[in-house]
C-alpha cells in the first residue's frame, strides 16, 4: 500500500515537472518573439540615420559602378535583413517601401481563401509615426551622381533635385552641399497667403498628410517663413498649352502579353519575384514603361495625388471573380474610377511615386495567387 502511494506521489511530481518545463519553454519562446520585435522596431527607427551615415562610402561604390552593392549595404543591412518578410517590406533594385511600415504582411493562405480583401488605409498619423522628420545634409564626393545619392538616402531622384533647385542633367561637384529630405516629396517655404488646401492642390499632395507629417495644428494654421514638406508632392509643371482631349478616346492594348493563368503579366522589366505587403511583387524598369490591366474589370480607385500610404499614384481594379489587382508607384494614370477596362488595356505608366527610390511597378493580387511570385 505504501509503495503504491509512493508511486502515485512520484507520478504527480513528474507530471508537475512536465507542466513546469512546458511553461518554461513557452516563456522562452515569448521572450524570443519580444526580443525580435524590439530589435526590428529599433532597426526600423534607426534605418534612415544609418543610410545617411553610410553615404561616406557612396562615391567609392559609384566609381566602381556597383549600384547593387550600394543597395545591399544601405537597405539590407542590420537586423531587418533576416526578418524583412515577416516584419518589413522586401527590397529590390528599385527599392519598394509600399504603404510604409504600417503595411502589415498578410498571410497568403488567407488572401487566397477570400475572394475580396477589403483594406482600410491607416491614418496619416500612423503612416508617418516611424519617419525621421529632420532634413539631412550631404557633401558631394568625387564620382557621386544624383541618382546614386538619392538611392543611398532612401529617396527618389526627383525629390533630391527639387530640394536642391536642380534640374535633370545638372552637374554636381565635389564639395557641394545637398539637402536630403526624409521622405519623397517637395519642401517649400510658406508665404503669408498660403493655406494647407491651396498648397496641397498646387503640389499634388493631400491636406491631412501634410498636417500629419509636419505636426501642424489640426486647423491648418501656418506660419509665414517656415518650411514644410509635402509627402508625395510634386513640383508644378511649367505652364503649357493644353490640347483638349477628345470626348471618346480609343483604349490602347498591349501588342503581346504573357499569360499567367487567368491574368496576364501587367508590364515588362526585371521581376524581383518576392512576395511582400498585400501579396505584392515588384517589377523594375524605366520610368514611362507601359502598365496594362492584368484582367478585365472595373476601376474602383484611381488616385493621382499624395503619398497614399506609400503607394504614390496607384490604381485598383476589381475583377468579375471578386479578386482585386493593384498597380502602384505610377508616374501617370490613364483611367478613372468607375471605368471598365479590358485585359491588356493600357492603364498607367511606370514611375517612382510614393515610397520608392527607383522606377518600378508594385503589383498586388488580392484574393488569388500573384503570377509574378517566384516559388
Amino acid at each position: 500500500m505504501k509503495s503504491s502511494l509512493q508511486k502515485n506521489r512520484i507520478g504527480q511530481i513528474s507530471q508537475t515537472r512536465r507542466k513546469r518545463n512546458k511553461f518554461s519553454k513557452l516563456l522562452v519562446i515569448a521572450a524570443v518573439i519580444l526580443f525580435i520585435w524590439i530589435l526590428a522596431k529599433d532597426g526600423r527607427q534607426s534605418q534612415s540615420s544609418q543610410i545617411v551615415g553610410q553615404n561616406s562610402t557612396t562615391s567609392a561604390k559609384v566609381q566602381q559602378g556597383n549600384e547593387t552593392a550600394l543597395f545591399n549595404e544601405n537597405v539590407l543591412s542590420g537586423p531587418l535583413a533576416s526578418l524583412e518578410q515577416m516584419l518589413f517590406h522586401s527590397a529590390h533594385g528599385a527599392i519598394d517601401f509600399s504603404a510604409d511600415d504600417s503595411y502589415e504582411d498578410t498571410d497568403l493562405t488567407i488572401l487566397q481563401e477570400n475572394s475580396l480583401i477589403a483594406s482600410n488605409s491607416p491614418a496619416p498619423e500612423e503612416i508617418f509615426s516611424s519617419f525621421r522628420k529632420t532634413i539631412s545634409e550631404y557633401i558631394v564626393k568625387s564620382g557621386d551622381t544624383p541618382e546614386a545619392i538619392a538611392m543611398a538616402s532612401g529617396i527618389n531622384t526627383d525629390t533630391l533635385l527639387w530640394a536642391n533647385n536642380l534640374k535633370d542633367g545638372d552637374l554636381i561637384r565635389p564639395g557641394d552641399k545637398l539637402i536630403i529630405l526624409p521622405i519623397n516629396g517637395v519642401r517649400i517655404k510658406v508665404s503669408a497667403k498660403d493655406t494647407i488646401d491651396a498648397i496641397a492642390k498646387k503640389y499634388q499632395g493631400k491636406s491631412d498628410e501634410i498636417l500629419a507629417f509636419n505636426s501642424l495644428p489640426s486647423d491648418g494654421t501656418l506660419k509665414a517663413g517656415e518650411y514644410i514638406i509635402i509627402p508625395g508632392g510634386e513640383m508644378p509643371v511649367a505652364a503649357k498649352v493644353i490640347i483638349p482631349k477628345p470626348k471618346t478616346k480609343t483604349p490602347q492594348y498591349a501588342s503581346s502579353t504573357q499569360k499567367a493563368g487567368w491574368l496576364i503579366i501587367p508590364t515588362t522589366g526585371y521581376n524581383w519575384g518576392r512576395i511582400h505587403s498585400y501579396n505584392g511583387v515588384d517589377v523594375a524598369n524605366d520610368c514611362g514603361t507601359p502598365i496594362y490591366a492584368a484582367a478585365a474589370g472595373t476601376v474602383i480607385l484611381s488616385d493621382a495625388s499624395g503619398w497614399n500610404g506609400g503607394y504614390g499614384k496607384y490604381i485598383k481594379i476589381q475583377h468579375s471573380n471578386g479578386v482585386v489587382t493593384l498597380y502602384a508607384h505610377a508616374s501617370s494614370l490613364l483611367v478613372d474610377a468607375g471605368q471598365s477596362v479590358g485585359q491588356g488595356q493600357l492603364i498607367a505608366y511606370m514611375g517612382t511615386t510614393g515610397r520608392s527610390t527607383g522606377c518600378h511597378l508594385h503589383f498586388e493580387v488580392r484574393g488569388a495567387t500573384n503570377p509574378l511570385a517566384k516559388r
